[in-house]
């Protein structure tokens, strides 16, 4: 990457030989990385500085905190700046409880699973390693079908040109076919990819903000049917499966009371513990559950759906 936006061509060393490098050529090595490291210097101030400004312009964030927060945040954040300048009145933000309990036991986490996402294979690919790959043949038998839309959709919208103007067209066309049908043919391979790396990590919350699907946005009957909109020419009815899942502590309601009532006599770094803060307080018996837990069921935590 810093070779081809930079300009820069830092040190290369393979990851079979960094161990052997290490002790027979230390000096290769810390050239090594010393050049890594000014390669994502470089990186950094031409790419990701800049990115980070932008973002602080247009979100009332300091840098910390725009990279630290998740995109729904951001994206929130983002909605409420519009809507203070335009003066759109906003729905205050759900707030969960501080303790939530599931079936008697101390609750430290829920979440709702929706939509799936699949990827072919995590992590790097080696463009000098062999992979094995299983083709789907019924694929490539429609971009073989559809060629002429791809290449005309390439050329006239991606590229702006005339179709009518490409002189070889008939033959590139060919020459995508021919490769297309080897790859239909022989769908078991055993080749070099040139995938380097695929990354699928943030396709999921992107999911849920594209169509909407936060859980606190379900409705049932009841609120549809007072609902001025509730017609059938309307879309916004997305009738989708969800599940809970949540993860608890194995204590009991019990132990949560008795280690709680225990707090009550403590003082913390010499506050007494009714005197401090209610999230602070929820975290402490939060912790002192968890560590009870550990040393009684010799388990920390318990996930359900």
């Amino acid at each position: 990457v810093t070779k081809y936006k930079l300009g820069y061509d830092p040190v290369e060393v393979d990851p079979e030989d960094m161990v052997r490098y290490a002790r027979d050529r230390p000096v290769h090595m810390a050239t090594y990385s010393v050049s890594d490291a000014v390669a994502t210097y470089y990186l950094y101030e031409k790419y990701v500085h800049l990115f980070i400004f932008s973002l602080c312009t247009i979100i009332p964030m300091g840098p910390e905190d725009v990279l630290r927060k998740g995109s729904g945040t951001l994206c929130e954040t983002l909605l409420m700046v519009e809507a203070y300048q335009k003066s759109i009145i906003c729905p205050n933000k759900q707030i969960d409880p501080l303790t939530k309990f599931h079936n008697g036991h101390l609750l430290e986490s829920e979440t709702y699973i929706g939509g799936k996402v699949e990827c072919l294979e995590t992590g790097v690919y080696r463009s000098d390693i062999n992979y094995d790959f299983d083709l789907k043949p019924s694929a490539f038998q429609h971009l073989i079908d559809n060629i002429d839309r791809d290449l005309t959709f390439a050329i006239e919208v991606e590229s702006g040109g005339d179709r009518n103007t490409i002189t070889n067209y008939d033959t590139i066309r060919c020459e995508i076919v021919e490769q297309l049908e080897l790859l239909r043919d022989r769908p078991i391979r055993n080749e070099k990819p040139y995938i380097y790396h695929l990354d699928v990590g943030a396709m999921y919350p992107n999911i849920i903000l594209t169509n909407r699907l936060q859980p606190s946005a379900i409705v049932n009957d009841t609120t549809c049917a007072a609902c001025d909109f509730n017609q059938e020419s309307q879309n916004c009815k997305r009738k989708m499966d969800w599940v809970w899942r949540g993860d608890y502590t194995p204590a009991s309601k019990t132990d949560y009371l008795r280690q709680k009532e225990q707090l009550m006599r403590e003082t913390i770094d010499g506050v007494p513990f009714r005197e401090i803060d209610a999230i602070e307080q929820a975290t402490l018996i939060a912790q002192r559950v968890k560590q009870y837990a550990k040393n009684a069921y010799n388990k920390i935590k318990i996930t359900t759906e």
